[in-house]
């Protein structure tokens, strides 16, 4: 009987394969994400998070064309391409978990790294320095990206924070093992070579693009989850609080139509309760205004506003007078959320309310500090006392509906922002907003 020879030889996988099925999972990845974006609620960074993939699986077709396509695609915006890929996705993190935008600048530095890999191309061909060019770039971003994602105080999704932090950051270190290699070797590599420590990144990468995506889609989610609990939860304090408010409006008001109609022969007495009628009627109607505005708190998503802009705008619907609003600088802005122009139209509606007779100013002006930005919108009134600034923010509080500061409280802290009332009393009052850094820029 004769046997068929065994063959031991072990398949080893060709890279430009594995190119081809990293630049067909970005793709699906992008696609999945894009379908999620455009059918359920996402937050800031995760568009981002899909042109970044859809970047990367460019950068590998043009990878897996090398030899078929010049060097000026296959190599230098290939890898390009991958460095704004990685870039991006620091970008889609720091404004996913902060809110917050990466400076302008850290995308010019594909400038210097693009004429660094023309150097190492038609210059000196070496895949060992664009090696390195790709592992001192890409390394530290990964890690910025993970910190990014663990210094996050989001207790709620800590670890699926943690994991995928850990998804970002593991390639970096293989990527690190794999550029030691090759210079430990020292022989004539190429990004096709099949030794292990290559064929190993790449397999990794494939996981590790696969996991991030799907880590950073459940992220989304539980926020999303958390949303829609915290907007329920809103909403049902704020039906109960509204319908008792408006209950006791309704109550008062039938009182007065009854001495209204006890009224009927007494002309001067029905005009009293008329008025008092027409000012419970006021207060019904701030109330359902107010539970429309304050549903509206945090359902947009946060935007960059020009300060001098908005403030304009709240001047243009207040009974200014002779009252003087003076604006330091054009060029601020802060990103809040869309109300962000309710906070200082009720700063200067107050004003002009209980600033006084000898009120004629009201400044809005701008600091820096070493932690961020104070806006101080002050006013030359009477001022407000120690015994009312202690109180000034809670819901009900206050002359007039005791709703405008309350709110404005709320929509502020959507982005992190805080205000405090600072003035002395009978020297006018001063409110503080508080910015911190990354939230307000000079255009």
């Amino acid at each position: 009987m004769c046997l068929r020879a065994r063959d031991d030889t072990m398949w080893t996988p060709d890279i430009r394969t594995i190119f081809l099925m990293i630049f067909l999972v970005n793709a699906f990845l992008t696609l999945m994400i894009v379908a999620c974006w455009k059918t359920q609620k996402t937050y800031n960074g995760f568009a981002l998070w899909a042109i970044s993939l859809l970047f990367q699986s460019c950068a590998y077709l043009l990878f897996m064309l090398r030899d078929s396509v010049p060097d000026l695609l296959s190599i230098l915006i290939a890898n390009t391409l991958s460095m704004l890929a990685m870039i991006m996705r620091i970008d889609a993190i720091r404004r996913f978990f902060w809110s917050k935008p990466i400076p302008v600048w850290y995308y010019t530095l594909l400038i210097p790294i693009f004429t660094t890999y023309c150097y190492f191309t038609y210059v000196t061909d070496s895949i060992v320095m664009r090696a390195l060019i790709t592992t001192v770039f890409i390394v530290p971003c990964l890690f910025i990206a993970g910190w990014l994602a663990l210094s996050s105080h989001e207790q709620e999704n800590r670890m699926l924070r943690y994991l995928f932090a850990a998804s970002l950051t593991i390639p970096s270190l293989v990527l690190i093992v794999r550029l030691v290699a090759w210079m430990i070797i020292g022989e004539d590599l190429t990004i096709f070579s099949n030794d292990a420590f290559n064929t190993v990144f790449f397999l990794i990468a494939i996981i590790a693009d696969i996991l991030a995506t799907g880590f950073f889609l459940m992220l989304n989610m539980v926020r999303s989850q958390m949303a829609l609990r915290q907007t329920n939860e809103k909403l049902n304090l704020l039906s109960g609080i509204t319908r008792h408010d408006i209950r006791n409006q309704l109550h008062a008001l039938s009182g007065y139509l009854e001495l209204s109609r006890q009224s009927v022969h007494d002309p001067a007495r029905q005009l009293e309760l008329i008025g008092r009628e027409e000012k419970i009627a006021n207060a019904i109607d701030h109330q359902i205004n107010f539970a429309r505005d304050y549903e509206e708190v945090g359902v947009m998503a946060p935007a960059w506003q020009n300060v001098d802009r908005i403030v304009r705008q709240a001047m243009a619907s207040l009974p200014l007078k002779d009252i003087r609003v003076v604006i330091d600088r054009s060029d601020l802005e802060v990103y809040a959320d869309p109300l962000f122009c309710k906070v200082f139209h009720n700063l200067i509606d107050n004003a002009l309310r209980y600033g006084g007779g000898k009120m004629t100013t009201i400044h809005v002006s701008s600091h820096e500090t070493g932690t961020g930005l104070i806006i101080t919108c002050a006013d030359d009134g009477v001022g407000i006392t120690d015994e009312d600034k202690a109180h000034l923010f809670e819901k009900g509080y206050g002359k007039h509906t005791g709703l405008g500061l309350f709110l404005s409280h709320e929509i502020l802290a959507i982005t992190g922002i805080t205000i405090a009332e600072t003035g002395e009393p009978e020297k006018g009052a001063r409110f503080e907003i508080t910015v911190p850094e990354g939230a307000f820029r000079f255009m």
